[in-house]
């Protein structure tokens, strides 16, 4: 799962096309509808929308709907039980329509396949069922979805460019087996700038792999597009999950004494991007780590070191050991025909990394950080309505890039509208702020680079009112 960071490193300089094995990528009615009514309950992940005609559309097509039922429950399991980000998406793809047009659970799915889906309730999996039906009844969510099409056509075009530049079969021939999952695609504008890897075990054993990828941005001109050099990295870190998270599980008992010792260690930074717990670290450095070496491997303009130093800034200290495990991997793949084989020596890599000595080395660094000061305080109040812009002063040099997160406090993310840098040490981030409304976001400190190979320290988040 990938929270909201922008921060555009201009890594690729050339790119290939692979597309005799291209996975394809479409729109899916249950991924809009579940998110169309999380977008309805206020969830903050679900009004990120970066295409400003669409969330138009969907706000003046649903507004009327606002206090349904069905919103009024999903606003019920955010508060009570998290269900949100991945968890909705899930639910969506286990749904189907049956021939009376009521939509049911897909019958197809072994129990507990899941990690997403699981987090719902089997009452609740239940309970949810007969007012989402009303809601896409009363609605009429069918005739709306499909009077999206021309959109939706021109979103898969523009996604199609960079589709068509992954090496699929990389995937089976680098983890030495071939995969027994069922790819496909989703694209979804309501998701903004998020990106959820689902995946679900059949009852047959087989897995369907169902990545719901958002990222798609609005041109000056109107149309829409996605950023290679951020899309291609993101499409691979996703398929990646399928063989890397089933890799770390079967293997968890070699390594997870060590691996939650360093989750303790960034645990404030990692929770803060939603990856809260030692597995889910463990799940996504090795995916990281696996992204790094396609990446050089396909474009070897590209400098690893340079990958490995944003990934470990981001609170992913073994993304090094990782690579340095799977560089071993590939030069030594007679001896391990499948990664599974090598998944030994990936543990003691983690269990032998000296974590003592990265933590005497970041007190060291830390004194050589940025700081910075933001031009709105947390907490104001009367900040005025309409195109409103961010100022961040750093105390030194900095890479150009923005990184930012909603804030912890519930409240709404602004709309971004860009951002420039008048000179190294300004940063500038243009929002479009409503009347009386409450936002909030977060500066991501270590996800900033100043030009010397430091960071800009720790986050601030803000909190702030507009006016009337």
């Amino acid at each position: 799962m990938k929270k909201l960071t922008i921060f555009f490193c201009g890594i690729l300089l050339s790119l290939s096309s692979f597309a005799q094995n291209t996975i394809p990528a479409h729109f899916d009615e249950w991924v809009d509808l579940m998110s169309v009514i999380w977008r309805l309950s206020g969830s903050r992940e679900y009004n990120l929308c970066r295409i400003p005609k669409y969330a138009q559309e969907v706000d003046s097509t649903f507004a009327q709907f606002k206090n349904h039922p069905v919103v009024e429950l999903a606003q019920q399991y955010q508060q009570e039980s998290g269900i949100s980000y991945d968890a909705v998406a899930s639910y969506a793809l286990h749904l189907k329509v049956i021939d009376n047009g009521d939509i049911i659970l897909s019958d197809i799915f072994l129990d507990g396949g899941d990690e997403s889906f699981n987090r719902w309730s089997d009452q609740q999996k239940k309970e949810f069922l007969p007012p989402l039906n009303d809601f896409y009844h009363d609605s009429n969510f069918h005739e709306w979805y499909l009077k999206q099409q021309k959109l939706y056509a021109e979103v898969e075009k523009a996604f199609n460019t960079i589709n068509k530049q992954v090496d699929y079969d990389w995937f089976n021939s680098y983890f030495g087996t071939q995969s027994d999952g069922q790819f496909r695609i989703i694209l979804s504008l309501l998701v903004g700038p998020h990106n959820y890897g689902c995946s679900a075990q059949l009852k047959d054993n087989n897995y369907m792999l169902s990545p719901v990828v958002g990222c798609c941005e609005p041109a000056e001109d109107g149309s829409v597009y996605y950023e290679a050099n951020t899309m291609l990295p993101i499409v691979i870190h996703e398929f990646c999950h399928h063989f890397c998270n089933r890799l770390n599980s079967q293997n968890w008992l070699l390594m997870s004494k060590s691996a939650e010792k360093v989750f303790q260690v960034k645990a404030d930074q990692l929770t803060q991007s939603a990856y809260g717990n030692s597995l889910t670290m463990m799940n996504e450095t090795f995916v990281r780590a696996a992204v790094i070496r396609y990446m050089v491997s396909h474009y070897p303009q590209i400098s690893e070191e340079s990958l490995v130093k944003v990934e470990e800034k981001n609170g992913f200290i073994l993304t090094q050991t990782l690579c340095d495990a799977l560089k071993q991997y590939e030069q030594k793949r007679k001896t391990y025909t499948t990664m599974s084989d090598f998944m030994s020596t990936i543990a003691k890599a983690v269990n032998d990394f000296d974590l003592k000595q990265y933590v005497q080395e970041e007190k060291k660094a830390a004194k050589l950080n940025a700081t910075y000061k933001v031009n709105i305080k947390d907490g104001a109040k009367n900040i005025p309505s309409g195109t409103y812009t961010v100022v961040i002063k750093f105390s030194k040099p900095m890479v150009e890039g923005v990184a930012m997160n909603p804030s912890t406090s519930g409240s709404e993310f602004p709309a971004f509208q860009g951002y420039s840098w008048p000179n190294d040490k300004t940063l500038e981030v243009r929002f479009f702020l409503k009347p009386s409304t409450y936002y909030g976001f977060t500066v991501l400190g270590p996800r900033y680079r100043t030009k010397d190979g430091h960071t800009a320290g720790k986050n601030i988040e803000i909190n702030f009112t507009t006016g009337k």
